[in-house]
């Protein structure tokens, strides 16, 4: 997704991970899918991989469902300028039904002239 420069204030940016996490405890993959992209995708349907892996992250985890959307705030990190392109890392902890957490991370990234947030990947948190 295009953001602007606005867009990347530690408060818009957890407006993003909430967001997104919303969607996610909702099981709303499509529309997660349709607003963020999946970093991870290949060459699937974007909805079907994000699915796919937070069943496998579940599995890791002995957990059969995300829980609500938690209550805390997303954590933003900037990164130091870079030539990579590399602007902020959003990471949400999820709670699941046995009380370990999915790892939500969406990635902000710039080409010189636009920015973009991108869900980066879901995964069993350690």
């Amino acid at each position: 997704m295009k953001i602007t420069d606005e867009q990347t204030s530690v408060e818009a940016l957890e407006g993003f991970g909430t967001e997104a996490t919303r969607l996610l405890c909702t099981g709303d993959f499509s529309a997660l899918a349709e607003r963020y992209g999946y970093a991870l995708a290949s060459d699937h349907d974007p909805a079907s991989a994000i699915r796919a892996d937070i069943s496998s992250s579940l599995a890791e985890l002995g957990a059969s469902s995300v829980g609500l959307p938690p209550s805390t705030q997303p954590t933003v990190s900037y990164f130091n300028p870079n030539d990579s392109g590399l602007v902020a890392l959003i990471e949400h902890l999820i709670p699941t039904d046995n009380e370990r957490h999915i790892l939500l991370e969406l990635l902000v990234s710039s080409d010189g002239s636009y920015k973009y947030v991108v869900l980066e990947q879901v995964s069993a948190a350690a």
